[in-house]
């Protein structure tokens, strides 16, 4: 059997945001302990029939479309990033944004991060009595995203 040597703690892992200045600085947005970076692919599907055989089943023939991406994030609302989110949700421009690997890195990891310019499209803030505020929201690339290898 073998195992995973190189595993990765989700806590040495968050999202960050631009503050759109020059040069950039990116701030953890603190709080959020549940994260999420997907990358997605659409295709386009032609059905092929056989010339030679019309009753034999076609085959799909698929192409490569536009790549997308999105983070997402969740968990206590942290009220000194409170304006900066909901300036960024507000911006008529997107924000860049970051998802971040911190472990530092060894033979085995490499520490880096994605990045790319995004829209806060769901900015959700809940609250239960005896219970801490929550915040949940989710950035909808604006364009490609990279991944800046730290090693």
């Amino acid at each position: 059997m073998a195992y995973t040597t190189s595993k990765l703690k989700s806590t040495r892992v968050y999202l960050a945001m631009g503050d759109g200045a020059d040069p950039e600085v990116f701030s953890a947005l603190c709080g959020i302990t549940t994260k999420g970076f997907q990358q997605t692919r659409a295709t386009n599907d032609t059905t092929d029939w056989d010339c030679a055989d019309p009753d034999a089943s076609p085959i799909t023939i698929r192409d490569m479309g536009a790549k997308d991406w999105s983070m997402t994030g969740s968990g206590l609302l942290a009220r000194s990033l409170l304006a900066d989110v909901q300036a960024a949700f507000d911006a008529g421009n997107p924000t860049n944004f970051r998802f971040v690997f911190d472990e530092p890195a060894s033979d085995e990891i490499v520490d880096g991060y994605y990045q790319g310019p995004g829209i806060i499209t769901d900015f959700n803030v809940t609250g239960e009595n005896g219970q801490f505020v929550q915040i949940s929201i989710t950035i909808s690339g604006a364009d490609a995203v990279q991944f800046i290898s730290g090693s």
